[in-house]
């Protein structure tokens, strides 16, 4: 019989540059509410975080992504489909592998066999040395909205929200 599921939410972003950082914030001000979900602060790691997903049956990643046309979204990561060619074409630059990149490198290694989920916040601005927008923290507090969604599917204990906002504002500003 298997014990209960291991989860993971890292969190993914340079907080030096203003909106990039919130998956970072958000993961750090997460952490504070754990209760039975692993939850670590990737920062800008990139490529050093594929084998944080060792040992884990669910893995969901926030970050942010730019193209993005919603202000929050949340994503199936299917790395089994992933090709040869298209893993080793991928990765340009190790400090900017995004949460896809990762999930699929380290299903691929044969580290993590689990569901992995990108959820993405659409940042507002990034810019060197700028807090995160307003607007960026309220997409923060809707995608752990989806994380709760997703930790609920999965028979998991989501997050208590209430002052959320506030925290990860605090989180931002440390660094």
């Amino acid at each position: 019989m298997k014990d209960e599921m291991k989860a993971l939410v890292l969190g993914m972003g340079n907080r030096n540059l203003g909106d990039d950082g919130l998956g970072s914030c958000l993961a750090s001000a997460l952490a504070r509410r754990a209760k039975g979900v692993d939850v670590k602060d990737g920062d800008d790691m990139g490529l050093g975080l594929v084998g944080w997903l060792e040992g884990y049956d669910l893995a969901i990643l926030v970050d942010v992504a730019e193209d993005e046309e919603e202000e929050v979204n949340a994503y199936l990561i299917e790395a089994e489909k992933a090709t040869y060619d298209e893993l080793r074409e991928m990765i340009t630059d190790s400090h900017k592998a995004s949460p896809v990149q990762i999930a699929l490198l380290a299903k691929a290694s044969g580290i993590f066999n689990g569901k992995a989920y990108f959820v993405s916040i659409k940042p507002e601005r990034i810019c060197f040395m700028c807090p995160p927008s307003e607007k960026g923290i309220e997409r923060a507090v809707k995608a752990a909205e989806l994380i709760n969604k997703i930790l609920k599917v999965h028979n998991l204990t989501p997050f208590n929200l209430k002052g959320l906002k506030e925290n990860i504002l605090e989180e931002c500003q440390k660094l």
